[in-house]
This record gives C-alpha cells, structure tokens and sequence, in this order.
C-alpha cells in the first residue's frame, strides 16, 4: 500500500504529464500558425492528445480523492489535493480550447485565404507569448518557484494590449473589404480564444501560488475589488 508522500509523487507524475499534453497541443497551435494554414495529420494528433487530457482529468481526480479519504492530509498537502482536481479541470477546457482553435484555422485558410497571413503576421506572436506564460507555469511547479509564478502574473498584462491592437487591425481590414468580414471575425475570434487561455494559466498561477505559500490571490483580489 502507497504511503501518503508515495501519492502525492504519484500525482505530481501524472500531473505533469496532463502539462505536458496540453504543451504539445500549443505547440500544433503554434505550427499551424506559423504556417498559415491547416494540417489533417497535425489536427489528428491533437484530437488524440485531447482524450488523453480527458483521461488524465478523470484519474488525477479520482486519485485526489482516494488519497484524502485514505490519509486526511492536513495543511499544504490538502491544499495541494484540492488544487490538482481544480487544476486539472482547467488544463481540460485549455485543451478543448487548443482543439478548437485548429477548426477556426482550417475556415481562416478556407474562407478567406486573403487574409491568413494574418495568422503568422499577427497571431501568432500572442500565440508564442502564452506559450512562453505556460511553459514558465510547468518551470514554477516543478521546482516550486513562486517567484516566477508572480512573473507570469505580470508578463500577462500586455497580452490584452496585443489582442486590442490585432482587433483594430481586422476591424479596419473588415471595413475594406466585405469579403474580409467572415475571416476578420474569425481571427478575432481566434485571438479571444488565446487570451481566454492566458486566463486559464492566470488560474493556475493562482492555485499554485496558494499551494507554495498560503496567498489566495483570487481572495486578495476580490477584497480589492470589493473596496473599491
């Protein structure tokens, strides 16, 4: 029988593993991007990689779970079980997310070839901005750095700078051409997409600075808000 710490390392193994999924499926995002256009081949790996996500949300919970009621951690350890179920649930709709941004490429290329340089030329640089955010969040859990966790926090003020900037741009290219009014709203779209999954790694930041040394940053935020 597992002893508790042999859980939790067991957890931290399948945790990271889910990180590392939804890794690859930024980095198709990122490929397909770079290349203006659509890959079936590439499309079918992240439609493979998602179930796995799926899988690994379902075990990691059911996981959490059985160790709580076996070892009723206290304190940290708790903390930690609690924020893998939320995490994971997060990590999850990021991949959902990251599949559904390989449709939305596919009609970009589809309906309006004239403006899918806009994908290399204009998001793709947010695209590689959030995946430097996630990539920095996998750093940060596994050599617990709350330092660079309080970073991504911060990086991640300019993301909403970029996707007001692109939406300029393809409202003016809209207002151009009516032939550009389709593929302009799906890149539109698919920048919004992208900052929602910079809110998502914002979540998980969140928790894990919660977990490194007891701040509820989410709390914190609320009170503020709240007093204002």
């Amino acid at each position: 029988m597992r002893t508790l710490n042999e859980s939790l390392k067991a957890l931290d193994e399948h945790y990271l593993e889910t990180l590392k999924y939804v890794g690859r499926n930024f980095d198709i995002n990122l490929e397909m991007l770079q290349n203006n256009s659509f890959n079936p081949t590439l499309y079918g790996e992240a439609k493979m990689i998602e179930d796995f996500i799926n899988a690994f949300e379902v075990k990691l919970k059911e996981d959490c779970i059985v160790t709580m009621a076996r070892f009723q951690p206290a304190a940290k350890n708790l903390r930690k079980l609690v924020m893998i179920i939320n995490s994971v649930r997060v990590l999850e709709r990021m991949g959902d997310l990251l599949k559904a941004n390989l449709t939305l490429i596919k009609d970009i290329e589809k309906k309006s070839p004239t403006l899918a340089y806009a994908m290399s030329d204009r998001v793709l640089f947010i695209a590689e901005k959030i995946r430097g955010l996630f990539g920095m969040y996998i750093k940060a859990f596994l050599h617990e750095d709350v330092t660079l966790l309080y970073d991504i926090l911060y990086l991640d003020e300019e993301i909403d700078d970029l996707i007001n900037s692109n939406t300029d741009y393809f409202l003016s290219k809209m207002k151009e051409n009516p032939e550009n009014v389709v593929g302009g709203s799906e890149l539109i779209l698919l920048d919004k997409k992208f900052e929602r999954l910079s809110d998502h790694i914002i979540h998980l930041v969140s928790d894990l600075i919660y977990i490194l040394n007891g701040e509820n940053t989410r709390k914190a935020q609320l009170e503020k808000s709240n007093k204002n």
